[in-house]
């Protein structure tokens, strides 16, 4: 083999191998924005939960993760959530837990729609302290 066709083997191999490790440095930069975007989606903060609120169901997971609802006054959820939807203020039936909720005793809260269904959070009060909170769709 002469040196010219030696170096020219050298270089394609060279050119093959900054290829490939641009394609795998691609992949993880791709990989790890995507991490970022899926990251910023999910995070709760109050802004987000004002201005979207047909994203809530992405946030809430955060929010309750976060914030522990159980133990707070009305008080102290209204200001961290806002004031509850007025159209929640009908006593309403939810399918996966099947029970009514008063609203006298009930903050609820509209997170966004779940395939067909509307997600809703359910807050419920004892004495203006939450003692329990629930998921449930309509």
């Amino acid at each position: 083999m002469d040196e010219n066709r030696m170096q020219e083997q050298a270089k394609r191999a060279k050119i093959w191998n900054i290829t490939i490790i641009s394609f795998f440095v691609t992949i993880v930069i791709v990989f790890l924005a995507y991490c970022g975007i899926y990251k910023y989606q999910h995070t709760f903060t109050v802004e987000k939960w004002a201005k979207e609120p047909d994203d809530r169901r992405k946030i809430v997971a955060d929010l309750l993760e976060r914030h522990k609802l159980v133990g707070m006054t009305e008080e102290e959820v209204v200001s961290l959530l806002g004031e509850e939807e007025s159209y929640a203020n009908t006593k309403a039936s939810f399918k996966i837990s099947k029970t009514y909720f008063e609203p006298e005793n009930t903050i609820v809260y509209y997170l966004g729609v779940d395939y067909m269904d509307d997600m809703w959070l359910i807050i419920s009060l004892d004495n203006g302290i939450v003692s329990s909170y629930c998921i449930d769709i309509t």
